[in-house]
Parts: structure tokens; sequence; C-alpha cells
């Protein structure tokens, strides 16, 4: 029987073509990365946030548990309660609700600077719900009358803002909704 033999140049070639199906997808990858391209984030319809500040920082350093760590949804007002607030805290109280079985890994705030109103809103609100923060100043003002999500290590991820119309907070409660199962799916922490 006659054995089939390679010549070492197509065996080469075969090498040489397996080489470049190796390294031009890492090339490409590394262009895609030098010139910026990041692909397109979504979400269901909260906006994304890029704030140094932490939720530690805000609130201060002995209200959050480090041994608890938690996703947090978190009301921030710079005033007392008015309706605005207490939509925004009807629709957060809401989600948690509908989050079932993964309320263990949420935890619902209020944060305000009123240090004169500090009361609580009674709109239907089961309040046991929320931790009630009062600071005495707000880091970031431009978070006024907003629901802002916060990873366990505190940063702040995406915010929420509830001043339309029933309807439209309804839809905003529910975008908000699948983006905190979106983020706790693919989070392994908290």
């Amino acid at each position: 029987m006659d054995k089939v033999e390679k010549s070492p140049s197509k065996s080469k070639q075969q090498l040489l073509l397996l080489a470049i199906a190796f390294i031009i997808p890492i090339a490409l990858a590394k262009l895609a990365l030098t010139i910026g391209f990041k692909g397109d984030v979504n979400t269901h319809g909260g906006q994304l946030l890029s704030i140094d500040t932490t939720y530690q920082q805000i609130v201060g350093d002995g209200v959050v548990d480090e041994a608890n760590k938690q996703w947090r949804v978190v009301y921030f007002s710079r005033r007392a309660c008015d309706n605005n607030c207490m939509t925004g805290l009807y629709h957060i109280q809401q989600t948690y609700k509908a989050l079932g079985r993964l309320q263990e890994r949420v935890s619902i705030d209020l944060l305000n600077t009123d240090l004169h109103h500090t009361t609580m809103p009674e709109k239907n609100l089961s309040m046991p719900l929320f931790s009630h923060h009062v600071v005495s100043a707000l880091a970031i003002p431009n978070l006024d009358n907003q629901v802002v999500i916060v990873d366990p290590h505190g940063n702040l991820v995406m915010s929420y803002q509830f001043d339309g119309q029933e309807q439209q907070n309804l839809i905003k409660a529910h975008d908000m909704l699948l983006d905190i199962k979106q983020l706790l799916k693919l989070s392994r922490i908290g």
C-alpha cells in the first residue's frame, strides 16, 4: 500500500492558516478597543450614571452595613416628600413587591436633606420596607427627585424620574423592574 505523504510546504501552509484563524479575531478585538467601540448599551428605560461619588460617601460610612451587601433602590429628595416623591416611593414599593423571591437581594431607601420634615409619607405605602436617611447636604444635586439603583459596592448605576402622567410612571416602573431583574441576573454579588 502506498502511503500518502504530505509535502512539507502543505503542512506549513495548514499551520499558517490555523495560526491566522486565531490571530485575526484577536487583532480585530484589539482594534475595536483602541478606537473606542463598545457597542450599544441597552437599558429598558433607565439612564446610566457615571458618577464617582458612592452611596456610602453620600449617606456616611456608618449607615451602610458592610456585611449585608445588597442592591439598593434609593429615592433622592432635597426637600420634604411632596406628590412627586410619594409617586416615586409608591412605584419603588410596587417594583420591590414585584421582585418576588429576589427581594432578599434588594433594599429600598429614601434619602432626603430636609431636617425639619423627616416624616414619612402615607400614600398606601408600607413604610417599614423603606430605610429613611436624612443627610445635611446632598452631594449630587442633579439626582433630586430621582430613583437611583445602587450596586452592592455603593456605585450609583441607573436613574429614573417619575414626574409624568400616571401611565408614563407605570411604564417607567415596569422598565425599572426589568432593569433590576437584568442587573440581578448578571450580578454575582448582592
